[in-house]
């Protein structure tokens, strides 16, 4: 299966189907504990300094390269191995729909630009339909980096719900 397929020249798309409910996949979306579970991809260290889920709400974040794989990538594309990252939710409906606006402006000798991510989420008796919409970045290879670390995320997210779902199943 291919995990994101392109939606036309300007995004990604991946979708997953949960066996959880609605209220753990919206809060490892919008809460400090939830996105520490699964935010980070494989190799990267995550920290929120500020999560203000609603609209015009501040989603900033320190994103760090500790595996020797991604410190050695970052290195030969000759970018730094932290990057503070500034978004917005610019949407919010609760339990359906989200969409951040990140700011990217930690890429050395690149003009910053908005890089969107939109979450739609639907309920399906017992189950929850998430669809990831991302931008492409106008750099081929961040856009390949996103993928991968987006497809590294979201095997996270699959085990964060996994384990919320096990922890509600225990007496």
């Amino acid at each position: 299966m291919v995990d994101a397929s392109a939606l036309g020249a300007d995004s990604l798309r991946f979708e997953r189907v949960y066996s959880a409910s609605i209220e753990d996949v919206w809060a490892l979306w919008t809460t400090k504990e939830g996105l520490a579970e699964w935010f980070a991809p494989e190799g990267m260290r995550f920290e929120v300094s500020t999560l203000e889920p609603w609209v015009g709400g501040a989603f900033d974040h320190v994103m760090t390269a500790v595996g020797a794989e991604q410190v050695a990538y970052l290195a030969n594309l000759k970018r730094p191995t932290t990057a503070w990252v500034s978004g917005r939710f610019i949407e919010l409906v609760r339990h359906r729909r989200l969409r951040i606006r990140f700011d990217i402006d930690f890429v050395p000798g690149v003009d910053s630009y908005p890089y969107d991510m939109l979450v739609e989420l639907h309920a399906e008796a017992g189950r929850v339909r998430m669809i990831l919409t991302a931008d492409r970045h106008p750099d081929p290879e961040m856009t390949r980096g996103a993928t991968i670390g987006l497809t590294s995320q979201l095997q996270r997210f699959e085990l964060a719900v996994a384990a919320r779902t096990t922890r509600e199943q225990r007496p």
